[in-house]
């Protein structure tokens, strides 16, 4: 056998040097069990591990208190690494790296000592190697902390598990540990005493993925229950339900499997998929405006989405996630929303969606922001539920739930019978501002942005909270609710690099908030806060899951439209990254600040009720404008107190114009352009995900996609011919779609006809409008884009672009999707006809560009082989060229 590899040393006592105030540790109660080794287990058990239960249920997160309860773990993605740092100083002790990516870790004790070294292990899950590292504790005493990478764990410490492995968890009795393979489909089981692979559970063919095996379930959150019987696994995207349909608020359902098993076994047989849980869609709490005539006149809803997290409590799982609620209008307030949904019944036989009555939609909870001392706190919502904690684990309690997007803690009531309640009212609730630039304690380097996980001492009285684009943890003192520390897990890139830039994009497109620099010649009420959404509703990733998609159909102005995953955006070949493909389905936009008007009038407030004075980019006498000037990135060009006159998607560039900055904290930092780091955010960091392990049938499919014409279309670097040319006219005024009558009866926007590519996809699996995929339940949305008032008068909703409507010969077809990761970016077509790559390729006009190729791809077999190749697809792959 070969010997543990020596990766840390020996730590050093904490001095007086280290950040925070001292106080004691809160231990979290730990069981020994007296049981003997299970007979049936066939596994080498390690002599030194004794039968230990960490005492409650476990989940998956991006940081853990250790068993213990001395320390805290939080993984750090862009640095490859884990930080561990004292709870009771604040001290980080060790930066251990790990693999590519590291998105989640847990830990189980191997020993109940409390009395010095306490061992454990670390399971790291990184997402992008596709690996699980095995970490082991020597010594979990924090003045004498020693850890070591087992080299006998596999590939030097790492085992491979599947494409994507988003989350790990282990069970509370320490014997197994559950990977979720969010790209592959599967969870992997590890025995954890003998450090051995169990297997691997199949979901793709599970009864948790029925009726159609072909849709993706992509894996995302764990829960395992106390007795060690059940495992949830959440699925990350929704689907339409039975009878559904794309863009409408009740089309859709969140699901989670449970699957039975039992941690005394080695044989995967008994990892079952057991159960399945289907969430429906709820009541939002908001109402809209159906006829634009200026009175709220019907209730929305929304259906969960992106179920990143579960976490179980008593006989109730709670699931913060980012609610969608699609229906026409598109507007603030009606479109995202920050549900928790429960589930009761999560440690008996049977389980129920109990979101009707003990779920929360916390923006309720920022109507009427609460009054400290007299004075209104700001009114801030509560974007991107994303994690949540407890303070005790059952009877009435208090939890704490993460807003990614608004960088708050939201707190709330929570019943014995697992009911969630605001603190307040039915329109307030109490939040904790991780991020506010007028408080010293979380400003600058101590502010707290885009936090992703909270963990909670066995005691309640202390979190630590992980925050991803600041790569810091804040510490919050819970009977003050307020932050009292905050440690850097991970360095900030230098001043001057092109890195640096980066997470200055990062920030803007993951907060719906943003602190900006003032600039020169500001007035006094200019506002350099809250500018990138209203009062902070929902942010870029709030529809665009890490750069990615959150699989919704949204009616836009154009008509509907799935949110388009950003990796394809940029050729990932380049080592400029220069070459871009055209941006929308319509080919409306040619730069990534395009997108400035998604800002200020999808999640802003939109157009002002009058116009005020504007600055550039008009012939008016007094110029004069309704953007808002205190919302978006983009500035007027010589009075910055002024919007400008003019943001358009083309005709006039919004490619390096006048706009905010962002000086990051630290020495020797400068101003950087907040919509041009957003474009090199884009352009750099947003990464493909992983393709599903190779099958064998991916080397015939790659032959067929070639012999089908396949790539006369999807070839090329960014498997796309919708390329823009590198001399493509910043300036164009390209045609439109309108039709000389009024009120026009089809949308009239600017487009670029020569990047669109007809293949009979217009209203495709509508109901009820003839153009259906045989086999395949009719599901796509409507073709229509948002009605509105014309001359005072209400019309209804105009057909969509993506048909010639002025019968000048062009407007026919959209823009071709990259198919780079095309695999877990369902649905597919820009009105989400399909949810599965098989029904993509059922579609002969599809697959024969509408009957410009030869049928190759008839045969039933030929298409999964080719199914195959195109679940494969990252970039790794290598590429076919355009013919």
């Amino acid at each position: 056998m070969r010997p543990f590899v020596r990766a840390g040393a020996r730590i050093l006592p904490f001095t007086s040097a280290a950040l925070g105030s001292l106080r004691p540790w809160a231990a979290i109660t730990l069981a020994v069990g007296l049981a003997a080794c299970s007979s049936n287990s066939g596994s080498d058990e390690s002599a030194e591990d004794e039968d230990v239960t960490l005492g409650k249920p476990t989940h998956s997160q991006p940081i853990k208190l250790a068993p213990d309860g001395r320390l805290v773990w939080v993984v750090n993605p862009a640095s490859d690494s884990v930080s561990v740092i004292r709870a009771d100083t604040y001290a980080k002790i060790a930066t251990i790296p790990v693999g590519d990516e590291p998105q989640s870790i847990t830990l189980r004790p191997r020993k109940n000592d409390y009395r010095k070294k306490f061992p454990y292990d670390a399971y790291v899950a990184n997402a992008a190697a596709g690996t699980v590292t095995l970490v082991r504790i020597k010594d979990g005493d924090p003045d004498h902390f020693d850890w070591e990478v087992d080299e006998n764990f596999y590939n030097k410490g790492s085992l491979a598990t599947g494409s994507e492995p988003w989350s790990v968890v282990s069970s509370p009795d320490g014997r197994r540990i559950f990977v979720a393979n969010s790209g592959q489909d599967t969870v992997t089981v590890i025995d954890a005493r003998s450090r051995k692979l169990v297997g691997h559970v199949d979901l793709r063919n599970s009864l948790c993925n029925a009726p159609d095996s072909g849709r993706r379930f992509q894996p995302r959150g764990l829960a395992v229950t106390l007795d060690n019987t059940k495992l949830y696994v959440t699925r990350f995207l929704s689907f339409t339900k039975p009878g559904g349909q794309q863009g409408v608020d009740d089309g859709k359902e969140g699901l989670v499997c449970r699957i039975d098993i039992d941690t005394r076994s080695t044989d995967i047989g008994d990892f079952q998929p057991a159960a399945a849980i289907t969430l429906a869609h709820q009541k939002t709490g908001f109402r809209a405006d159906t006829n634009n005539d200026g009175q709220e006149d019907a209730d929305t809803f929304a259906y969960p989405n992106q179920l990143q997290t579960i976490v179980l409590r008593g006989d109730q799982a709670f699931l913060p996630n980012i609610a969608a609620s699609p229906s026409p209008p598109l507007k603030f307030n009606g479109d995202t929303q920050a549900f928790v949904n429960v589930i009761d019944g999560v440690t008996g036989g049977q389980q129920t969606d109990a979101s009707a009555t003990k779920f929360l939609n916390l923006h309720l909870g920022a109507q009427d922001p609460e009054t400290v001392n007299g004075v209104a706190k700001k009114k801030l919502f509560f974007a991107n539920a994303w994690d949540m904690a407890f303070t005790t684990p059952s009877g009435d309690g208090t939890a704490y739930v993460v807003s990614a997007g608004s960088d708050l803690l939201v707190k709330v009531n929570v019943a014995g019978d697992g009911k969630l309640s605001l603190t307040a009212d039915e329109n307030t609730t109490r939040y904790i501002d991780l991020n506010d630039p007028s408080n010293p304690a979380t400003s600058g380097a101590n502010a707290g942005k885009n936090p992703q996980g909270i963990s909670i001492t066995g005691d309640g009285k202390y979190a630590f909270v992980a925050n991803f684009v600041s790569r810091n943890m804040s510490v919050v003192k819970l009977d003050e609710d307020k932050v009292v520390a905050t440690v850097q897990t991970s360095d900030l890139p230098a001043p001057g690099t092109k890195e640096e830039e980066v997470i200055v994009g990062a920030e803007m497109f993951f907060s719906s908030r943003g602190h900006f620099d003032v600039p020169a010649g500001a007035a006094p009420d200019f506002s350099a806060d809250e500018r990138l959404s209203n009062l902070a509703w929902q942010s870029c990733s709030s529809c665009h899951f890490k750069g990615l998609t959150d699989g919704v159909v949204w009616t836009f102005p154009p008509g509907p439209r799935k949110s388009i995953p950003l990796n394809g955006t940029f050729n990932p070949h380049s080592a400029t990254h220069a070459e871009q493909r055209v941006l929308n389905y319509s080919a409306q936009r040619i730069n990534v600040e395009d997108f400035e008007l998604n800002i200020r009038n999808v999640s802003g407030p939109g157009p002002l009720a009058n116009a005020v004075p504007c600055d550039g980019g008009t012939n008016q006498a007094v110029p004069t404008s309704r953007n808002d000037p205190k919302h978006g990135l983009l500035l007027g060009v010589g009075d910055v107190n002024t919007p400008p006159c003019v943001i358009q998607d083309l005709g006039l560039p919004n490619k390096d114009r006048a706009q905010l900055t962002v000086t990051l904290p630290g020495t020797g930092r400068q101003p950087i352009p907040a919509l041009t780091a957003l474009r090199e955010w884009s352009k750099l960091a947003v990464r493909t995900p992983r393709g599903a392990t190779k099958a064998e049938d991916v080397a015939e499919g790659r032959a067929l996609f070639e012999q089908a014409g396949c790539a006369k279309c999807h070839g090329g670097d960014q498997w796309t011919v919708s390329i823009l040319p590198a001399d493509l006219p910043q300036d164009q005024t390209p045609p439109d779609n309108r039709k000389a009558t009024e009120p026009p009866p089809f949308v009239g926007a600017p487009y670029l006809p020569e990047f669109l590519k007809d293949i009979g996809s217009y209203n495709l699996g509508v109901p009820g409008l003839n153009n259906p995929i045989a086999g395949f339940p009719e599901i796509g949305a409507v073709e229509k884009a948002t009605g509105g008032l014309v001359g005072g008068v209400f019309n209804p909703a105009p057909d969509g672009l993506g048909i010639d409507a002025n019968n000048d010969g062009k407007g026919n077809g959209f823009a071709v999707s990259s198919l780079l990761g095309i695999h877990l970016l369902p649905p597919y077509g820009h009105n989400g006809a399909c949810e599965t790559l098989a029904c993509v390729l059922s579609d002969a006009n599809h697959r024969t560009g509408k009957g410009t190729s030869a049928d190759v791809l008839g045969n039933e077999a030929d298409r999964a082989k080719l199914e195959a190749f195109l679940e494969s697809i990252d970039v790794d792959t290598e590429v076919v060229p355009v013919p």
